[in-house]
C-alpha cells in the first residue's frame, strides 16, 4: 500500500520512525518540522493521501493496521487520541 500513498510512506516512515521521541517532545513538533522542511506540493499531496486514507479505511482495526503495519508508522497514538480518525483529521488540520 506505500505505492498507493509515496506521501503518506514518507511522512509517516520518515518523521514518526522508531526514534522520533528523541529528535522531537510531541507529536506536534513532528508535524511542525515536516511543514517546515517540506514544499507546499508536498504537504498538499500528504494531506490528500490523508484525505483517501480517511474516506477509504472506515474503522479503527483498518487505521492501525494501515499505519502500523503497511506505512511504517512508530508513533502509537492509541494512549493518546481516541481514534485514528481523529488523530489523522488533527494532522491534516496543522497541515
Amino acid at each position: 500500500m506505500n505505492n498507493k500513498f509515496p506521501e503518506l510512506f514518507q511522512f509517516f516512515a520518515g518523521y514518526f520512525h522508531q526514534d522520533w521521541h528523541f529528535d522531537y517532545e510531541a507529536e506536534e513538533d513532528v508535524v511542525k518540522s515536516f511543514v517546515a522542511e517540506s514544499s507546499s506540493e508536498t504537504i498538499s499531496r500528504v494531506k490528500d493521501e490523508l484525505q483517501i486514507v480517511l474516506r477509504d479505511l472506515q474503522n479503527e482495526e483498518q487505521l492501525q493496521a494501515f499505519l502500523f503495519e503497511e506505512i511504517g508508522c512508530s508513533y502509537y497514538y492509541p494512549y493518546a487520541w481516541p481514534s485514528g480518525r481523529a488523530w489523522l483529521e488533527h494532522i491534516i488540520g496543522m497541515l
